[in-house]
């Protein structure tokens, strides 16, 4: 969970009341952030990632306001029409498509003030944002900058001034030589032009996601601030700037629109009380309940509960009920054991699943655990493979919109995200995939250095077979992720349960890999079955 230090003094100042250290070490853990210590100065906390809207003093005292009953209720932003307009170039779409702003006027700021907005930007970038791959953010001085702008690319030779520095660098330089540009130079691998906010006397802003201009640097003398958001999910993008301007408009900022962003418009959800009183063993009426939100700084209409826009852990009424058992005290339900007799007895397909697991460890192969919630492009695009998946309705994000109906994509992110790391690289997961047919659970190895190659995999699903006193059969096939005539289709019993072979350098490629990749995906399930 990301730590976070608040300047004691700002949070009550925002509060706009004192309030004892005594209280704050009762109640701010009851908030759902675990306190780490109180000092005269300082209060420091862990914050769950689910909720980057308490990521900085502006956040935390409206939260913590809240739920101590002192500025309860759903807290309303007023966003003003402006003729602030930028455009989005086409250029952008391959690399990083989605872009919003919004324009911030009257703020006072000062060094603390600044350092608390920063802070909020950086653990927006690492939770929230993916460490920039997903979301990435600017913050600038307004009066320095003349609009239109452009939201465009530019070629690695193309050059500006990148912050606190004074003088030019190519993009390319900027990658090689700044030290943001080093550290997050992977994002933009593999483009031949790079992202690039252009005011109307083209002047560059800043180079998402890596840097912004020294000309746009903001000091304690900055009244007015632009906010630039891009990255390549939408609804990341605007649930981060929605949280940006709500922090600004804490410090008494006004928020004026750029094209359509932001919308601060209260998100709704509906509930079922029965469902949320089954939930919690309680029954409470709608008063009770809409007493009880208003301390989570929503409101309650009917079976609707209204929630703010910066709100981005509420997904359905389960969280509703959550945010309820929170503000109606967890000290105060009362445990109950269960009213029924069993029998203990480890399930023995789970004691199955070790004993694999523990072969694998034993061939030296190193065990990784990846998400069940994945993107359609991974599991088939990127994988020259056209087959049928399983796509969640309504879901938040596109990046996991999806159920993996396969593991070795996800274990070909894990090589993407280690190439940084020594080889041989030999990784296993069991781990459940999804399909038409129901849910299974497989066993996949991937084995990935210089000279890694089908005998390699095969030896060890050998290793398997007698281990488990068994013996599989091989034929070859061919499917589009791997290289014809290096890849087999595996069967026990006269029934299909695995497939093993080399990875298509087309889709080495599509991940970025550099080394070839040997693997076979099992289904243990089915195996199961049969012994």
């Amino acid at each position: 969970m990301p730590t976070i230090t608040l300047n004691k003094k700002d949070v009550l100042d925002l509060i706009g009341r004192k309030i004892s250290d005594n209280i704050l070490k009762e109640r701010i853990p009851m908030l759902g952030t675990d306190l780490s210590s109180i000092t005269d100065k300082e209060i420091i906390v862990e914050v769950f990632p689910n909720r980057p809207d308490i990521l900085s003093e502006e956040g935390f005292a409206r939260a913590l306001s809240s739920f101590l009953g002192i500025k309860k209720g759903l807290k309303k932003y007023k966003v003003n029409k402006s003729n602030y307009k930028y455009k989005i170039d086409s250029k952008v779409k391959k690399v990083r498509p989605y872009a919003v702003a919004a324009v911030i006027k009257n703020i006072k700021l000062t060094d603390e003030t600044i350092n608390s907005l920063m802070q909020l930007q950086e653990k927006l970038h690492i939770t929230h944002g993916r460490n920039r791959r997903k979301v990435a953010m600017g913050v600038h001085d307004l009066d320095k900058i003349k609009f239109p702008l452009t939201y465009t690319t530019k070629p690695p030779s193309f050059k500006f001034i990148p912050l606190d520095f004074n003088k030019e660098f190519s993009l390319h330089e900027i990658l090689e030589i700044h030290p943001k540009g080093k550290e997050f130079a992977n994002l933009l691998k593999g483009f031949r032009e790079y992202p690039i906010w252009l005011d109307a006397n083209n002047n560059v802003l800043s180079m998402p996601p890596i840097i912004n201009s020294d000309l746009t640097k903001i000091t304690s003398e900055t009244k007015n601030l632009f906010l630039d958001i891009t990255g390549t999910d939408r609804f990341a993008v605007e649930q981060a700037l929605n949280i940006l301007v709500c922090a600004c408009a804490d410090r008494n900022g006004k928020i004026f629109k750029v094209n359509q962003y932001p919308d601060l418009t209260p998100k709704k959800i509906k509930i079922d009380f029965s469902y949320i009183n089954k939930i919690l063993g309680l029954n409470l009426k709608s008063p009770e309940v809409k007493r009880l939100l208003e301390r989570m700084g929503m409101t309650l209409q009917g079976s609707n509960v209204l929630y703010p826009a910066y709100r981005t852990d509420i997904l359905n009424q389960i969280d509703i009920a959550e945010d309820i058992a929170i503000t109606y005290g967890y000290e105060k339900f009362k445990p109950e054991i269960p009213n029924i007799s069993t029998i203990a007895e480890e399930s023995k397909f789970e004691v199955f699943k070790q004993k694999i697991a523990n072969l694998m460890i034993g061939l030296e192969l190193q065990e990784v655990s990846t998400l069940h919630l994945t993107d359609k492009e991974t599991q088939t695009s990127l994988m020259l493979n056209n087959s049928e998946v399983i796509q969640v309705e309504n879901s938040k994000s596109s990046e996991y919109d999806t159920l993996r109906s396969w593991l070795i994509p996800s274990l070909l992110h894990v090589l993407k995200n280690n190439k940084h790391n020594e080889y041989p690289q030999m990784i296993f997961e069991i781990g459940n995939i999804f399909n038409k047919n129901g849910e299974f659970t497989r066993l996949c190895v991937m084995i990935s250095h210089s000279d890694s190659n089908y005998t390699e995999a095969r030896q060890i699903l050998d290793s398997l077979s007698s281990n488990l006193n068994i013996k599989f059969s091989y034929r070859e096939t061919e499917f589009p992720s791997f290289i014809p005539g290096r890849m087999a289709r595996v069967s026990y019993k006269n029934k299909d349960i695995a497939y093993i072979g080399e990875i298509h350098p087309k889709v080495l490629s599509n991940y970025s890999l550099e080394n070839p990749v040997a693997c076979f995906e099992l289904n243990l399930t089915e195996l199961f079955e049969f012994l």
